[in-house]
C-alpha cells in the first residue's frame, strides 16, 4: 500500500512569517491535520500541525505568533509512491507528500496508517494460512523458545496431531524432536535431511529442509518443510542400484587394457570395451550385434574359439596373428546361469605385439638416456676443461651444477676453500656464462695490496688527491668492472677500517674516489673468495659481521684436492698437455707414478699439483717419469710403489694371502709411521691394523 491512498490532498502551504491563525484557517478549510511550511525559495522547510497550535493554549496570541516560532523543522517528506510501512516507521505525526515532480500534493496523518496496516496484516495472515494449508508438504515453525507458531494441514497428517494440539505448545510436546530444535540452537541450515517415522500401517521416509529464521541478525525461530518420499525413495534405491551396478560393470570393462568382447551362446556380440576398439580398429557400435564368425573373417578372432567353449564348457585360449601382423592372445571364458547353462561368453584379447614394442622402446629409451647422460657429462667436462677446470669427482660435478645455476642470476657469491683449489676458476666460469659475460672480469687479490693502497686501488682517486698520485687521477677496480664482475680474492685479509667502505660500496652500489666529493654509481656483481674462516674472524672482531652477511649471500665450498682424488689424474694429464705445448717437451708417466700422485695429500691443492707437474716436465732429463721421481719431490724418503705382485712357485692360497697382508701392513707402517695413517692408506679401521700387527709380532 502506498501513501497516496491515505493522504489528505491539498496544495495549501504557509510561510515562516505568517501568523498561526492563518495556518489554522488553512487546516480547517482543507480538513488537514497540518500544513507544510515553505522557505523564501519555495522549498518545504517544515510543517505546522494542530497539535503545535494547541500547545500555545486556547487563549494564546494566535494573531501575533508566527508559524516559524512553533513549527516542526526536522520533518520527513514522503512521496506518493512511498509504502505506508515506511511512513509508520518515521518519527512525527504529519508529513508533507509530493508527487514524482517533487510538487506538494497533500499531507499524511500518521494516525490513519495504523488501522490500515493492521487490516492489511490480518488479510495477509489469513492469506498466508490458506497458502500454508494448501501446500502438499508439511510445514512446522517454532519461535526462539521452541513454541510452535506454524502448523499446516499437511503437518497434521504427518504428525497425527491437530492444529489445536500443536499451536502454542513446545515442539517436544507435539512430535519427537527431529533436529529442528538443534537448528534453532546452532543457527545452521540443514538441507535435504532424511528421516523415517514408524506408524502402525508401516514406516514412512520423509525429506526435510530446516532453516533458522533470522531477523535483524538475531535468530527468532526455525522452520522445517517435510515431504513424504517413501515410494520415491524405494524406486530411487532400486534405480540407483541398477545404475551403480551397470556403471561399475561398464567401468570395469573399459578400464581393462585388454580388449573384451561379450557374446551370447550363439556368438553374437553384445558389448565390447574401448581397448577392443584400439586393438581391432572397430568401434563398439560396429561390433555390437555382429557374430564372432564375422569378426573371424576380418582377422579379429578365430572362429573355433566359441565352439570350443560351448562344446567343453570351459575356458579356451588361442594365439592368433592378424593380417596387419599383430600377435594376439585370445581367451574365451563361459558364463553360466543358475541352471548351469552357458548364456554368455567373455572373450579377452591381448595384443602381445604392442607389449613387445613397448618393451623394446623402453630398452631403447634407457640406452639413449644413458648415452645422452654420458655425452652431456663428457661435453660439459670438455667445455669446462677449456676454461681451466678439470673435474671427474662427484663433489665437483655437484659444485659445477650449482655454479651453472648461479651464473643465471646476479646474486653475490662467496667462494670458500683452501688456497690453490681453483676459486678464481669458479669465479671466471660464473662470469663467462652470466648475462654480464660481455662486460669486464676484474680480479683483485686483497691480500697482495698494501693496506694503505687498498682504497685507492679499488675505488680510485681524483687528481691531486695525495702526494705522488697521478696528476690525472686514477680509475679504481670497481669502476673498471662496471657492467661486469669484480672478483675479490682473499677478502678476509682486508683491514678492519677499509671493510666499512667496502660494505658501503656493495650495499649502496656507489663508490667515492679518494679525494672525491661526489659518489659514482656502479653496476658490478661481486664474487668474493677466501681461505680464512670468516665466522671465526667475526667472533674475534677482526671482520665486520655486517660485511660478512652481505658477502655470504650464496656460499660455495670448493673442495680441496685430497677430498676429490678422482680429479688428480685428469688434472695431471691436463697440465702435461699444457706444458708440452708451452715448452715443446714430451714426457710420459708410468702407471705407478700416477698411483704415487694419488697417495699424496696435496696441501697446496691444484696449484701445488700444477707446480709439481711443471717441475717434473722441465727438470727431468728422462723421457719417462717414474715413482722414484715423484717420491723424491713429494715424500721425505723414496717409497716403493709396486702395486703389482709377483708370485714364483706354488703355495697354499691362504698362506699367500697372509704373506701379502703382512707385506702391505709392514710397508704402510714403515711409510706413514702410525697405525692411523696406515689404516687410512689401506682403507681399513685402525683397530684392524693394530690387531693384525700384534698378531704378526706374536707369530714371529
Amino acid at each position: 500500500m502506498q501513501v497516496k491512498k491515505l493522504m489528505t490532498r491539498t496544495e495549501a502551504s504557509i510561510t515562516h512569517q505568517q501568523p498561526i491563525i492563518e495556518a489554522w484557517r488553512l487546516m480547517i478549510d482543507g480538513a488537514a491535520m497540518g500544513i507544510p511550511v515553505l522557505d523564501d525559495l519555495g522549498n518545504i522547510s517544515g510543517i505546522i500541525t494542530k497539535e503545535h497550535i494547541f500547545s500555545t493554549g486556547p487563549d494564546g496570541p494566535w494573531t501575533s505568533v508566527n508559524v516559524g516560532e512553533i513549527m516542526e523543522r526536522d520533518v520527513a517528506i514522503l512521496s506518493e509512491q512511498s509504502p505506508l510501512v515506511e511512513a509508520w516507521a518515521l518519527p512525527g505525526t504529519v508529513f508533507p507528500v509530493v508527487n514524482e515532480h517533487n510538487k506538494l500534493t497533500g499531507v499524511l496523518d500518521k494516525s490513519l496508517v495504523a488501522p490500515e496496516l493492521f487490516n492489511f496484516a490480518g488479510k495477509m495472515l489469513r492469506q498466508g494460512e490458506t497458502i500454508l494449508d494448501s501446500a502438499h508438504n508439511g510445514i512446522i515453525a517454532v519461535d526462539s523458545e521452541g513454541i510452535v507458531t506454524i502448523f499446516n494441514s499437511a503437518a497434521e497428517k504427518i504428525t497425527r496431531r491437530t492444529k489445536a494440539q500443536a499451536l502454542g505448545k513446545h515442539l517436544s510436546q507435539v512430535i519427537i524432536p527431529q533436529g529442528l530444535l538443534n537448528v534453532l540452537k546452532e543457527g545452521r541450515f540443514q538441507r535435504q535431511y532424511k528421516f523415517s517415522v514408524n506408524y502402525s500401517s508401516g514406516s514412512h521416509i520423509y525429506l526435510t529442509n530446516r532453516s533458522p529464521i533470522i531477523e535483524n541478525d538475531k535468530i527468532t525461530g526455525a522452520i522445517a518443510v517435510f515431504q513424504d518420499i517413501s515410494e520415491i525413495e524405494f524406486i530411487s534405491e532400486e534405480l540407483n542400484s541398477v545404475k551403480q551396478l551397470n556403471n561399475e560393470l561398464e567401468c570395469i570393462i573399459n578400464s581393462s587394457y585388454d580388449g573384451i568382447l561379450i557374446t551370447d551362446c550363439k556368438g553374437d556380440i553384445i558389448n565390447s570395451n574401448k581397448a577392443c576398439e584400439r586393438i581391432t580398429g572397430k568401434q563398439p557400435l560396429y561390433l555390437k550385434g555382429k557374430n564372432i564368425t564375422d569378426m573371424a573373417n576380418e582377422g579379429i578372432s578365430p572362429p573355433s574359439i566359441i565352439e570350443k567353449v560351448i562344446e567343453k564348457g570351459e575356458a579356451a585360449t588361442l594365439a592368433e596373428e592378424t593380417p596387419s601382423g599383430n600377435h594376439l592372445l585370445i581367451t574365451a571364458s563361459p558364463v553360466k546361469n543358475p541352471e548351469g547353462q552357458i548364456f554368455r561368453v567373455v572373450v579377452n584379447v591381448r595384443d602381445l605385439s604392442e607389449l613387445n614394442q613397448l618393451r623394446q622402446e623402453l630398452e631403447q629409451s634407457k640406452e639413449l638416456s644413458e648415452r645422452y647422460h654420458k655425452e652431456l657429462a663428457h661435453l660439459r667436462q670438455k667445455q669446462f676443461s677449456r676454461k681451466g677446470l678439470v673435474f671427474n669427482s662427484p663433489n665437483m660435478q655437484e659444485l659445477l651444477k650449482t655454479t651453472l645455476r648461479l651464473s643465471e642470476v646476479d646474486s653475490t657469491v662467496l667462494l670458500l676453500g683452501e688456497s690453490g683449489v681453483g676459486k678464481e676458476v669458479i669465479a671466471t666460469i660464473i662470469h663467462s656464462r652470466s648475462k654480464r659475460k660481455a662486460g669486464p672480469f676484474i680480479a683483485v687479490n686483497c691480500g697482495a695490496i698494501p693496506a694503505g693502497l687498498l682504497e685507492s686501488e679499488l675505488f680510485g682517486y681524483e687528481k691531486g688527491a695525495f702526494t705522488g698520485a697521478n696528476r690525472e687521477g686514477k680509475t679504481g677496480m670497481f669502476e673498471m668492472a662496471n657492467n661486469g664482475t669484480l672478483f675479490l680474492d682473499e677478502v678476509g685479509d682486508t683491514p678492519k677500517d677499509f671493510q666499512v667502505k667496502l660494505l658501503r660500496a656493495i650495499q649502496e652500489r656507489e663508490i667515492l674516489r679518494v679525494g672525491g666529493i661526489k659518489p659514482r654509481p656502479i653496476n658490478v656483481r661481486i664474487i668474493a673468495a677466501t681461505n680464512s674462516n670468516l665466522e671465526a674472524l667475526v667472533r674475534e672482531g677482526r671482520f665486520r659481521e655486517d660485511l660478512y652477511f652481505r658477502l655470504n649471500v650464496v656460499p660455495l665450498y670448493v673442495f680441496p684436492l685430497r677430498e676429490r682424488k678422482e680429479d688428480i689424474i685428469p688434472l695431471a694429464h691436463s697440465f702435461m698437455r699444457e706444458f708440452s705445448r708451452t715448452y715443446n717437451i714430451k714426457k710420459e708417466f708410468t702407471p705407478e707414478a700416477f698411483e704415487a700422485l694419488l697417495q699424496y695429500d696435496w696441501p697446496g691443492n691444484v696449484r701445488e699439483l700444477e707446480n709439481i707437474i711443471e717441475r717434473l716436465m722441465v727438470t727431468l732429463p728422462d723421457h719417462t717419469i717414474t715413482t722414484e721421481h715423484i717420491s723424491s719431490l713429494l715424500f721425505k724418503e723414496p717409497a716403493s710403489f709396486s702395486p703389482e705382485i709377483s708370485v714364483k712357485g706354488i703355495l697354499p692360497l691362504k698362506e699367500a694371502v697372509n704373506l701379502v697382508e703382512k707385506q702391505l701392513i709392514l710397508n704402510a707402517l714403515k711409510k706413514y709411521g702410525s697405525t692411523y695413517k696406515a689404516a687410512k692408506a689401506l682403507q681399513v679401521d685402525q683397530s684392524t691394523i693394530v690387531r693384525k700387527y700384534n698378531k704378526l709380532i706374536t707369530d714371529s
